[in-house]
């Protein structure tokens, strides 16, 4: 699958718009899913980015200011998606998405909604 890292120094100048190469590097990979996940467990500094740019999804994930993990999922049945998810689900979401696995309503390994989405109504609550 093809993978992007985008990764910003812990200490970079908060600017309006960003120069790659100057204020942060992209690394662009064809990757298997454990080197995928390994990216996504080094994914700790605000504004840096792994996406995923597979046939049937786009998923990025970032850290927000607070540390915390976020996602957005845009996929090719129509769901668009947003949410804060903890590691457990950000793997099985990686897990999908190399599977070419349906996205539902809910965010994987939970029965919460997604903090935000929109989509096909044919969509299943999975």
């Amino acid at each position: 699958m093809k993978v992007y890292f985008d990764h910003f120094s812990p200490n970079a100048v908060e600017r309006e718009r960003y120069k790659e190469g100057v204020d942060y590097l992209r690394h662009k990979f064809d990757l298997e899913f454990d080197d995928t996940l390994y990216l996504l467990k080094e994914l700790k500094n605000h504004r840096s980015t792994l996406s995923l740019d597979g046939p049937h999804c786009y998923v990025q994930f970032f850290v927000d200011q607070d540390g915390s993990l976020s996602v957005d999922l845009d996929t090719v049945t129509g769901l668009w998606a947003f949410a804060e998810v903890k590691m457990e689900a950000a793997v099985e979401i990686v897990r999908r998405a190399f599977a070419g696995e349906e996205f539902g309503w809910n965010i994987p390994t939970s029965d919460r909604e997604w903090d935000a989405y929109s989509g096909s109504d044919d969509l299943e609550h999975r």
